[in-house]
């Protein structure tokens, strides 16, 4: 009979919690083919680390056609890239500092002039300044007149510097070392590139 009674309790005690456990065929309120489906939340990024991402994979590039180029060396620089005053009685220029100076003669015209052109043959008459690159002090100032088919002064490159300049005009000429002030000349910046700001009166 005891064996028979606690028989008895265990079926009991199977059928209770079989009764309190839910089935897993029991039915919910939701569609067929969404029950207990997980889906999992998307990952998002910041905007913060999607630039700092964005800016670490374009680390050391740069922007076609900005700036001076990389590798460590300086870009040149243009005529376009000295700054200069004539408002007062004597010009002033301002060199750059960023950019190396250029291997080559180069000039703008700060005031084109209504007059006849240079030619080779012209001599051309002028107001002249003339600034040392390396630290912009000046080295000579003046007035001349230069015979462009034979210069014979002591700047080498007042043909190339005054070619096609016009009377009346202004202009600013760079001139690289090789066609400065030569190194018979004893001037003191024999060897570096100079910075002349010329006014023509005359072409003759």
């Amino acid at each position: 009979m005891r064996k028979a009674g606690k028989i008895l309790i265990a079926a009991a005690a199977a059928m209770a919690l079989a009764a309190c456990s839910p089935s897993l065929q029991e039915p919910t309120d939701q569609p067929a083919g969404e029950q207990n489906t997980h889906t999992p939340a998307p990952v998002s990024v910041s905007e913060s680390a999607a630039s700092e991402s964005a800016g670490s994979e374009g680390a050391g590039s740069h922007a076609a056609g900005g700036g001076h180029t990389g590798g460590g060396d300086a870009a040149t620089c243009a005529a376009a890239d000295i700054t200069v005053d004539t408002a007062a009685a004597e010009p002033r220029v301002e060199i750059p500092r960023d950019c190396a100076a250029p291997a080559q003669v180069v000039s703008r015209d700060l005031t084109s002039g209504s007059g006849p052109a240079a030619t080779p043959q012209s001599t051309v008459q002028l107001d002249y300044t003339v600034f040392g690159w390396s630290d912009g002090s000046v080295a000579d100032s003046g007035t001349a007149s230069i015979d462009l088919s034979d210069p014979a002064g002591e700047i080498e490159g007042w043909p190339q510097g005054l070619e096609g300049v016009r009377q009346g005009g202004e202009r600013v000429v760079v001139l690289p070392p090789d066609l400065g002030y030569s190194e018979q000349s004893g001037n003191p910046l024999a060897g570096d590139n100079l910075v002349v700001v010329a006014e023509v009166t005359g072409i003759s």
